[in-house]
C-alpha cells in the first residue's frame, strides 16, 4: 500500500501547484485591471503614426500565462488520478495519443488566432476642441472576439495535453502472469 498512497500524493501535487498558479494569475490580472493608464496627453502638435502602441501589459501577460499553466497542471492532476484506475493497453495508449494530438492541434489553433489578432491594426479616433486640447484620454481597453476564442482554445488545448500526459503517466503497466 505505500506505493499506492505515494501515487495518490503524486497526483495531488500538480493539482495544488495548478490551484496556486490559478490563484496567482487571478491576482495579477486583478491588479492589472486596477491600474490606470495614461493613453495620450493632448497638445497642439500632431502625433506621428508610430507614437504609441496598444497591447497587453507585462502584468497581464504574466497573469494569463499563470492561469494557462495552472489549468494545464489541474488537468495533469486529473489525468494522473484517473490513470491510476486504468491498466495500460493498446486501446489506452491510442486514446492518450489521440488526446495529445487533439490538444496540440487545438493549442496551435488558439495560438494562431492570438497571433493573427495581435497583428491586426487597431484604430480609433479622437478630436478635441480648444478647451479640451490639454486634456488626457484614457479609453477602456477592448477585447475582440478573436482574442477570447484564441485564449479559450489555447486553454482547452493545454488542458487536453495535461490530461493526456496524466492518463499516460498515471496508468500502471499491464501485469503479465508467468
Amino acid at each position: 500500500m505505500p506505493e499506492s498512497s505515494a501515487r495518490v500524493r503524486s497526483g495531488k501535487i500538480p493539482g495544488w501547484i495548478g490551484a496556486l498558479s490559478i490563484l496567482a494569475g487571478s491576482v495579477l490580472l486583478w491588479r492589472d485591471s486596477q491600474a490606470e493608464y495614461l493613453f495620450y496627453s493632448g497638445s497642439y502638435e500632431p502625433l506621428s503614426a508610430d507614437a504609441f502602441s496598444i497591447g497587453p501589459s507585462p502584468l497581464q501577460v504574466s497573469g494569463e500565462l499563470l492561469l494557462a499553466f495552472g489549468f494545464g497542471a489541474l488537468c495533469l492532476s486529473l489525468g494522473l488520478i484517473l490513470g491510476r484506475r486504468m491498466h495500460k493497453s493498446r486501446k489506452h495508449v491510442l486514446t492518450t495519443r489521440i488526446i495529445w494530438l487533439t490538444g496540440l492541434l487545438v493549442l496551435a489553433a488558439g495560438t494562431g488566432l492570438l497571433i493573427w489578432d495581435a497583428l491586426q491594426v487597431q484604430t480609433f479616433g479622437w478630436f478635441a476642441y480648444a478647451p479640451l486640447s490639454n486634456s488626457t484620454i484614457s479609453p477602456a481597453p477592448w477585447v475582440t472576439g478573436t482574442q477570447i476564442l484564441g485564449k479559450l482554445l489555447s486553454a482547452l488545448g493545454l488542458g487536453a495535453i495535461g490530461l493526456g500526459v496524466g492518463l499516460h503517466a498515471g496508468a500502471p503497466a499491464r501485469r503479465t502472469e508467468a
